[in-house]
């Protein structure tokens, strides 16, 4: 059967084949709809709202986004070559120089203007990086990692190549074919210990429960129960930050060890990364190896559930990352202009790539209170703009995917504020990027 005959097959089996549209009927329909006092109002295009902001926080990702621009004088010139003379990212030659950019409202609907202050005005050079999974996404690879994580079974292609039991009655193991080649295994056993963990118990209103801290509101009146988690083995104590273990050439203790371990049995390198044990549930340790590469974050990281010295859960990448070359980059100046260019999509960074943006009460009201009456006719309408001043900007490294797939690890400056808060924008100049 060619394909007109099974398009004519299609339309055949239509119900509505033979009808025709009754016009007339449908001209009295929207006459009769558009004559009443809302009208003018359904003609208006109505604007969905694509967000809630539930407890008074939102927590967001740490992927970026398109923005709006709005720049006040003439645009950068992005096709001039970079000057003469320049030095490498990370060194400067300090100059007063701003630039006034607006980011328009983003994820929570703040609006925010940018200008630097005290950047370096000179470009430079760093390098690139690009995953290479396409000699690791193989059969092999998938019996290798089977071996070491100790998952039986054949490999089998289905969304990846998978090795172990479809029921759940065994540790299992996913080599997936993103540019990276992460893998992702699961032992079963590190489930057996869940129903030992007693539940935390639940404020009331008579006070804090059990073993719990009551934080008091403002007013006295109500107390938030706050259960501490357990710390894991070697992690820090309450009020300390997580510390990062450096292994110089030997694996770490604890944990942090096991993953050092288990990274090299993978033929992996475990010295780029910094390892952080985190907090225990069951009787697991979790540890993160953060990915590091040119000495700086790639944003991808291995992860391991580690019970009695043994890992029961593991992901991460496998495919190893290449060098790309030198690239010229723009100076830190510049990028702050960046952060208004939709073409660059500059992006709020954060711990671990999430944010908890607080969404605090407005003045002289309480959550609990109905929402406010909408502007008079004519009145000015609200629109709030944060100023943000960028003083300080470092190198790191942005993830770019390829519309064929590939992950590239592109040079970028993190610019700060006086207060900490931190964008991430891609820092290669305009010349180095093929449209």
């Amino acid at each position: 059967m060619d394909e007109d005959e099974a398009v004519s097959r299609v339309r055949g089996a239509d119900p509505a084949a033979g009808a025709e549209p009754d016009g007339g009927r449908l001209a009295a329909l929207t006459a009769e709809r558009r004559g009443d006092e809302l009208a003018a109002r359904r003609a208006r295009p109505r604007w969905a709202a694509v967000a809630a902001v539930a407890a008074g926080a939102l927590v967001v990702g740490g992927a970026g986004y398109g923005i709006g621009r709005a720049t006040e004088g003439p645009a950068a010139d992005t096709t001039a070559t970079a000057p003469a003379g320049r030095t490498a990212v990370g060194e400067s030659t300090e100059s007063m120089s701003s630039a006034d950019t607006s980011f328009p409202g983003g994820l929570g609907g703040e609006r925010m203007t940018f200008t630097a202050e005290g950047l370096s005005d000179a470009g430079g050079t760093a390098t690139a990086w690009a995953f290479d999974g396409a000699g690791t996404f193989t059969e092999e690879t998938a019996v290798r990692v089977a071996e070491v994580l100790g998952v039986e079974g054949e490999p089998r292609l289905e969304g990846g190549w998978n090795v172990g039991p479809v029921d759940g009655s065994g540790p299992t193991l996913n080599v997936g074919p993103d540019a990276a080649v992460t893998a992702h295994y699961n032992d079963p056993a590190l489930y057996e210990g869940l129903e030992d963990v007693p539940p935390a118990e639940m404020p009331t209103d008579d006070g804090p429960a059990e073993g719990g801290d009551a934080a008091a509101s403002g007013d006295g009146d109500a107390a938030t129960s706050v259960v501490e988690p357990r710390p894991a083995v070697g992690a820090p104590g309450p009020g300390e930050e997580p510390s990062a273990v450096a292994p110089q050439g030997t694996a770490p203790d604890g944990p942090a060890g096991v993953l050092y371990e288990t990274l090299a049995a993978l033929g992996l390198d475990p010295e780029a990364a910094e390892y952080v044990e985190q907090e225990s549930w069951a009787g697991a340790t979790s540890v993160v190896a953060h990915h590091v590469v040119g000495g700086m974050p790639s944003g991808h990281s291995w992860y391991a559930d580690v019970v009695d010295g043994e890992v029961l859960s593991f992901s991460g990448p496998l495919a190893p990352v290449v060098e790309l070359g030198e690239y010229d980059v723009v100076s830190p100046a510049e990028a702050v202009e960046r952060l208004a260019d939709p073409r660059f999509g500059g992006s709020e960074v954060w711990s671990g790539d999430v944010s908890i943006m607080p969404a605090p009460e407005p003045d002289g009201r309480s959550w609990d209170d109905p929402p406010p009456p909408p502007p008079a006719a004519g009145a000015p309408l609200p629109w709030a703009v944060t100023d943000v001043t960028i003083t300080t900007a470092e190198p790191g490294l942005i993830e770019h995917w390829t519309d064929e797939g590939g992950s590239l690890l592109l040079p970028a400056y993190e610019l700060s504020d006086a207060e900490g808060r931190t964008w991430r924008v891609l820092a290669v100049a305009d010349h180095e990027l093929a449209s």
